[in-house]
């Protein structure tokens, strides 16, 4: 189920917003709020198994998902 919201947001993120792939803002705000949700809960296990992990691999597994990040933002779907 949905929610309908009301958000004010700086012009530059607006314009941002603008540019990506989709037919509506409500469309690319969801699409980029699912992404970032998904990179945040990818984060958090990250986090967890980082324990068990040499820092300069947890520091180029960061890198890799920045990049994966950067290529998602602009791909269509």
């Amino acid at each position: 189920m949905k929610e309908k919201l009301s958000v004010t947001v700086d012009r530059p993120l607006v314009q941002f917003l603008d540019s990506l792939p989709g037919d509506s803002r409500s469309q690319k705000l969801e699409q980029v709020l699912r992404r970032f949700k998904e990179v945040s809960e990818d984060l958090e296990l990250r986090r967890a198994l980082a324990a068990h992990k040499d820092p300069e691999e947890e520091q180029r597994a960061h890198a890799a998902l920045r990049d994966l990040m950067e290529e998602a933002a602009w791909r269509e779907e």
